[in-house]
């Protein structure tokens, strides 16, 4: 019985694994400095204050990477973004992105 017993737990203790054998993607690089427009010109370049001034909002990035396709559409207003934020002088830095949004 205690044969029997150990033979059994043996085998289940040697079943293989299944784990997948496909990488997952990389999601550790930063997002692109500059991003694109559907035209392929790059977005103005704008710190938020600026984007405020011009009646813009902020609208960073879920973490997704989404704001940085150039086929990204502000949620408020279904428009392109006028730019991509960039850090004021000695201010903080949006770690995912941001663009300005009217």
């Amino acid at each position: 019985m205690r044969a029997t017993t150990f033979a059994i737990l043996l085998l289940a203790g040697c079943s293989k694994s299944t784990t997948p054998t496909t990488t997952p993607p990389d999601t550790t690089s930063p997002p692109p400095a500059s991003e694109g427009t559907p035209d392929g010109a790059e977005r103005p370049q704008l710190t938020a204050a600026a984007c405020e001034a011009q009646g813009g909002k902020v609208q960073g990035d879920i973490g997704d990477g989404a704001i940085h396709k150039p086929e990204y559409k502000c949620p408020d207003s279904g428009e392109a973004p006028i730019g991509s934020i960039v850090p004021d002088a000695g201010g903080p830095t949006a770690i995912e992105g941001a663009v300005c949004c009217k």
